[in-house]
């Protein structure tokens, strides 16, 4: 009966086995934490269970106990890990935070924020130990992003037909149009499905993909309209960044420099029509100036964009208090509550942490955890191999966008968009 069950995912069962957690993750990162958690789970079952055929293979399947070769098996796993620092790079994204504990007063908070990065220990490890996939099991997985976030799309219209006066007031006043878990990470996982998806129909240009080609046309039609539909700032900046990177890319790549002059000029097009002819755009671009205008006159204590420029104006003092090693990750919310009691007391009803993932490291770990942190972010572009991807890399173009705006990895829905998919181009081009 397993086999049955995993028939379709390929004929060898570590790897089939590891594309089905992989598209559980895929699906689960959207709604459910506990599949998502059940997922990462199972591919470090996977990565073990190849580790140990692995170690099995170079030992001669030499009798240990139980024990011993768990231990032995380990071991080997790690090494594989150090041996390849383009994925060690991560565990960095860990060491800091982790190590600001010993400045850290508040320990429970410092907890929770090293509890939410564990993973950046634990996948990297996972990844290289991982058996080695086809690219068809790689596109399975992508195509399934693409297929989920759809139907999840399909189901978001449905609810706003059905509720659409609560929605379009709700809309008036600043609050999104509910989505699946948090709105932001929706609409980044939307961008990264939009993204995959038109690579995937490119690949599909070689005859690779049959009668699956227009229906992902059809698919990635439904997630364009949706991301400007669903009107997230954040997810619009970072999808148009992902597709201007996408367009340099091929007027360097091909020297077409007319057929990139028209793909340019869409891309600046497209959002301008956009914005007049999209309601619920159009009604965010209207409430954010009217928010920005509040802010300018000192008024903006009730209004979201207000309370982010604050954000930010409050992570830039914590920093220049303590340069060198920040406040500690765990003091971030105590002393955020600090700083505006000081010079914003107009917005002590809600303080918001520093909206932008660099000045959030910068103001919990200082100059030291920005240098990891720098580090672990861009190091493995440094790699030919990865760097040549284009996944990978128009990826990295979304990831620093949404850095600018948010403190992505400092929730577990923002790690595992960003670590897993991460990891995933970078198996790929390791793969494939």
């Amino acid at each position: 009966m397993p086999a049955l069950l995993i028939a379709p995912f390929g004929e060898d069962p570590r790897s089939a086995w590891t594309t089905f957690f992989a598209m559980l993750l895929v699906v689960s990162m959207t709604f459910s934490p506990f599949l998502l958690s059940m997922s990462m789970w199972g591919l470090v079952a996977m990565a073990l269970w190849n580790a140990t055929v692995l170690e099995r293979e170079t030992s001669g399947n030499e009798r240990r106990g139980i024990v011993a070769e768990l231990l032995t098996v380990l071991r080997a796993s790690v090494l594989r890990l150090w041996r390849q620092p383009a994925y060690l790079f991560f565990t960095l994204l860990l060491l800091a935070p982790a190590l600001s504990g010993l400045w850290s007063g508040d320990l429970s908070y410092w907890a929770d924020r090293t509890r939410i990065r564990l993973p950046f220990l634990i996948l990297p490890w996972v990844f290289v130990n991982l058996p080695a996939l086809s690219a068809r099991q790689y596109r399975l997985v992508l195509y399934v992003l693409v297929c989920t976030m759809a139907v999840l799309c399909i189901g978001v219209g449905i609810n706003f037909i059905l509720h659409s006066e609560t929605i379009l007031f709700g809309l008036s006043e600043g609050r999104p149009i509910p989505v699946p878990r948090h709105h932001i990470r929706f609409n980044l996982m939307l961008a990264t499905a939009i993204i995959a998806g038109g690579w995937m129909w490119q690949q599909g240009s070689q005859g690779r993909m049959g009668w699956q080609r227009p229906v992902l046309l059809v698919l990635l039609g439904i997630l364009f309209l949706f991301i400007h539909f669903l009107s997230v700032r954040s997810g619009l900046v970072a999808l148009y960044a992902a597709l201007m990177f996408s367009a340099a890319r091929f007027i360097w790549r091909t020297r077409r420099w007319g057929v990139g002059a028209i793909l340019m000029a869409a891309l600046l097009a497209i959002p301008l029509i956009a914005v007049n002819t999209v309601p619920s755009l159009k009604q965010r671009i209207s409430y954010m100036k009217y928010d920005w205008e509040h802010y300018q006159s000192n008024e903006g204590e009730s209004y979201s964009d207000s309370e982010r420029w604050i954000s930010l104006k409050t992570g830039w003092l914590m920093w220049k208090e303590h340069p060198v090693f920040g406040v500690g990750a765990g003091d971030l919310p105590r002393e955020t509550a600090r700083m505006v009691t000081d010079y914003f007391p107009k917005y002590l009803e809600s303080p918001k942490l520093p909206h932008n993932q660099f000045l959030y490291i910068l103001a919990g770990t200082g100059l030291f955890g920005l240098l990891l942190s720098l580090i672990a972010f861009y190091a493995p572009l440094l790699y030919d191999r990865y760097r040549r991807n284009y996944l990978f890399t128009t990826f990295q173009v979304m990831v620093f966008v949404s850095f600018l705006v948010e403190y992505t990895i400092e929730t577990a829905m923002g790690v595992a968009w960003y670590l897993f998919y991460s990891l995933w181009f970078m198996k790929m081009s390791d793969d494939c």
